[in-house]
């Protein structure tokens, strides 16, 4: 082989390594101790296949051949593995920056309306305690002249299109939400709802700049909330009800992960609401930060960080790992999961199944508050099969890219990549416990439908402060 060739080859596999190495210390989640130990076989690989490149007899070249060989295999696997996982971290950790509340301009589907010209001088309900009420009417009015109906009840809006006081609505869709499950107004036979008279004609978004936080955090014991939204969207909004409440708490000293459940219907006061309590799943209307703030007030603790979750990815990523074994404590049918039949004991169940699993609420005599359990068991069966399940290794770029489009959060990457590099240098298991609160059921007005009674259960205070406690003694180790 030509001198100058030689040259070129190994001042080559002396780049790539180095690539390799920034590579691998950007992504910062190697111990310092197996970082080095990396590192030195990188370099003695390089120099024992550079020295005996030079060398002209056959065990030299089978030598050099060997340590070319598989510094360009790790290499290539190492940037691949790397660039994918430095992408995934750039997307998939603070990336909730920007909050969207879109606007619906809907109509009954048997009013005849097609377009949005149709409504000229016809009645259109307005909320007029939403903070972006006067936007919202000028884009309406720019588009068509209507007139202006304005309601404070999202339930007030629905029994005016039931009584027919009004044409059409353009509300947050997330205040439509609420109404989606009502009563269809048609006189049909099978079970329809008040989602399936409407249409939509035009819809219109605000977006907001959130302040990032940091993203140079230490790691040390906190709490996430935990959201997950049954929203029909496609995309997570930071702006949605949240069906799903969980309060995570993480200890990465004593690698303990508590999970605390709070019921959607829980009547709390809402931060930076005034006036009436509300139902938990409400205060998502005002954006996460609202409804993680409102469960730092109800508890007394501080939530530093919030990740919202669509609770349809969970059928993508139960399937990634494998599927799940839940242990159900009852024997039933699924109303979500038509001619699926859940036996008492191990279920193995994929993420379509696992989905219906965490949506059950009929089965059970205490409903919701039964609900919470499974939702808990499904969570900690994912979390378990990722950390443990050594098969995910190869289903790693299509985990990553799955996991990135799967939630919103402000959670750091830094904190992430410090978990995983505690978890390499200790690959002891986690242990996992669980708590829910309840409440006593009642019926009243909330803030967002001061004229409606509607079901909600209030809160149990000792429940509350058992709660209260038990995260103090996560958070300080000492439980």
């Amino acid at each position: 082989m030509n001198k100058i060739i030689k040259y070129i080859l190994a001042i080559f596999m002396t780049l790539l390594s180095v690539y390799l190495v920034f590579i691998m210390n950007s992504l910062d989640v190697l111990p310092m101790k197996y970082m080095l130990v990396f590192v030195f076989i990188i370099v003695l690989f390089n120099i024992i296949g550079h020295l005996t490149l030079f060398v002209k007899n056959m065990w030299s070249k089978i030598i050099t051949c060997i340590c070319y060989s598989v510094l360009v295999t790790v290499s290539f696997l190492g940037i691949n593995y790397g660039l994918n996982t430095l992408d995934f971290l750039n997307k998939a950790f603070n990336n909730n920056d920007v909050e969207v509340t879109t606007y619906n301009l809907i109509v009954l589907n048997n009013k005849g309306i097609d377009d949005i010209k149709s409504l000229e001088d016809k009645d259109v309900a307005i909320m007029d305690n939403d903070n972006n009420r006067d936007e919202v009417l000028k884009e309406l009015k720019g588009k068509v002249k209507v007139v202006e109906k304005t309601y404070t009840d999202i339930y007030d809006v629905y029994n005016a299109f039931l009584n027919s006081k009004i044409v059409g609505a353009f509300i947050d869709s997330s205040l439509l939400e609420i109404i989606d499950e009502e009563p269809s107004m048609c006189d049909c036979e099978e079970v329809r709802f008040f989602k399936d008279d409407y249409k939509v004609l035009y819809t219109y978004e605000i977006e907001n700049k959130k302040e990032k936080i940091k993203d140079n955090v230490k790691l040390e014991p906190m709490n996430i909330y935990l959201s997950g939204s049954d929203s029909r969207s496609n995309t997570i909004q930071n702006k949605s009800r949240s069906d799903v409440n969980m309060i995570l708490t993480i200890n990465p000293d004593t690698k303990t992960v508590l999970m605390t459940s709070i019921p959607r219907d829980y009547y709390v006061s809402v931060n930076g609401k005034t006036g009436l309590k509300d139902k938990l799943t409400h205060a998502g209307i005002y954006g996460i930060d609202t409804s993680r703030k409102t469960l730092e007030d109800l508890f007394d603790i501080d939530i530093p960080y919030s990740i919202k979750i669509s609770m349809s990815s969970v059928v993508e990523i139960v399937d990634l790992v494998g599927g799940v074994d839940i242990n159900s404590d009852t024997e039933f049918n699924s109303y979500h999961y038509s001619g699926w039949r859940v036996k008492k004991g191990i279920n193995h169940m994929d993420g379509a199944h696992a989905l219906a699993y965490s949506r059950e609420r009929y089965a059970y005599a205490s409903g919701d508050r039964h609900r919470i359990l499974n939702q808990q068991q499904v969570l900690e069966a994912v979390l378990k099969k990722i950390v443990s399940d050594k098969t995910i290794l190869t289903k790693y770029d299509k985990l990553l890219d799955s996991l990135s489009n799967m939630y919103r959060t402000d959670i750091p990457s830094s904190l992430i990549t410090d978990l995983v590099k505690r978890q390499i240098d200790d690959m002891s298991g986690w242990k996992f416990l669980s708590n829910s609160v309840s409440g006593s059921d009642a019926s009243s007005a909330t803030y967002t439908a001061p004229n409606s009674k509607r079901y909600v259960m209030i809160p149990y205070e000792r429940d509350v402060s058992g709660a209260h406690e038990k995260i103090e003694a996560v958070l300080k180790g000492t439980n």
